[in-house]
């Protein structure tokens, strides 16, 4: 959150620099630019999970995000199934990260859930 307001009140400084400076006489004043905040879009897909939209290029669907609180185990452990993990066991289920274990491509793995966002890491 810190880094997003950081971003905005610079942007805005950057925005009133560019409004309150003085314009030379022989240059083109026609200035555009666009603060975007959310999902960055790019011309290649960078991960599996990536999906395309016609216009703006490949993105990744936001992550669930839990307001106020932690996902439930069952959720998070349904979060690694959605991920091509098989025989999901739950290692811990405690703090701000949960740990299973899973087997992909006939290897066995330990996979990370972020509690809150439901962010999937090995």
């Amino acid at each position: 959150m810190k880094k997003l307001l950081v971003a905005a009140m610079l942007g805005l400084t950057a925005a009133a620099g560019v409004a309150s400076a003085p314009a030379p006489a022989m240059a083109d004043t026609n200035v555009k630019f666009r603060v975007i905040l959310g999902v960055p879009y790019y011309s290649y897909r960078a991960g599996p999970d990536y999906v395309y939209r016609s216009g703006y290029g490949w993105y990744r669907p936001a992550t669930r995000v839990v307001v106020g609180g932690k996902m439930s185990c069952n959720r998070a452990a349904g979060a690694v199934r959605n991920h091509g993990y098989r025989n999901v066991q739950v290692l811990e289920c405690g703090g701000p990260t949960y740990t299973f274990r899973g087997s992909k491509n006939g290897r066995r793995v330990t996979v990370y859930v972020n509690a809150r966002s439901g962010a999937v890491f090995r």
